[in-house]
């Protein structure tokens, strides 16, 4: 059997008098690490705990730190069991500092800039709630802050005074699935273009990000409210697809799903199902 971060020969297929040969680029998606937020028992609007934008728990940094040297040893420039092509050689982030926390650490093992994009934060937005159920949206981190906290990032101009308008308060979740469909078609266009010295994609994104993207890749009809099925993935997680481009037709091959054993057992979080189901059942939870 064939270890899938290898590639095998790709099939050139006749197309009347052409010849097309089926471009492929691996997707890695990471959830991030423990979250502050993600520690509290309930995680709700009416917590006067929770943090618009939190930071990671002393597991979470622990968790970053693992996931950092887990892609640089399976997928990065040196991992000489992955084909070239399937190396991770662009790295996004959404935002929110929870992802930017995570991703510090892999940007830093793989020898690789950040690159922030507006579209790939957690549904709901950035928000304060409070203990009567009022909400107060936040601008969330602009190129300033970003660049200050993460030296070297690279901040598309339209994120400069912040990603979240605090007139929208929370998203819906009819709202995150037609963002996340907008990533879809973003991530299509990246494997339309991608050639092998590309490298491979890693987002940095989150729980509930997750499991609608999983979905929409996949196919699946969208819902509110009670999900028949869903894509739970623990703090630190890492999902493997490969996007393949072909004229018959598109496919978005899932080839690892939750890969976790490289965080010790010990300092495993997230990725219950009930937590998740929270999310979709009262807004503004994730």
């Amino acid at each position: 059997l064939m270890n899938p971060d290898q590639t095998a020969p790709r099939t050139t297929r006749r197309l009347g008098a052409l010849r097309f040969s089926p471009r492929a680029m691996r997707l890695y998606i990471v959830r991030h690490a423990q979250s502050a937020n993600n520690a509290l028992a309930h995680p709700s609007l009416m917590n006067p705990d929770r943090d618009s934008d939190p930071s990671l728990t002393e597991v979470g940094f622990k968790q970053a730190e693992c996931v950092a040297r887990f892609l640089k040893e399976e997928y990065g420039a040196g991992a000489e069991r992955c084909a070239v092509e399937n190396r991770i050689g662009r790295l996004y982030s959404s935002p929110m500092r929870r992802c930017m926390l995570t991703s510090a650490p892999i940007a830093r093992e793989l020898g690789l800039d950040i690159t922030v994009r507006g579209d790939i934060f957690e549904h709901g937005g950035c928000f304060e709630g409070s203990a009567d159920g009022a909400v107060k949206g936040r601008p969330g981190m602009g190129t300033e802050q970003l660049e200050r906290e993460f030296p070297g990032c690279v901040v598309p101009a339209e994120l400069d005074k912040g990603w979240w308008k605090e007139s929208r308060g929370v998203e819906t979740v009819e709202e995150a699935q037609e963002r996340i469909a907008g990533v879809v078609k973003w991530l299509w266009e990246l494997a339309e273009a991608s050639q092998p010295r590309d490298g491979a994609v890693c987002i940095v994104v989150h729980g509930m990000f997750i499991d609608i993207l999983c979905k929409q890749l996949a196919g699946a009809p969208m819902s509110i409210g009670k999900q028949r099925a869903m894509f739970c993935t623990n703090n630190a997680g890492v999902h493997a697809f490969e996007l393949l481009v072909a004229p018959e037709g598109n496919i978005a091959g899932m080839l690892r799903f939750n890969q976790v054993d490289h965080v010790p057992v010990e300092l495993q979080t997230g990725g219950s199902v009930d937590g998740l189901d929270e999310c979709y059942m009262n807004e503004g939870s994730a």
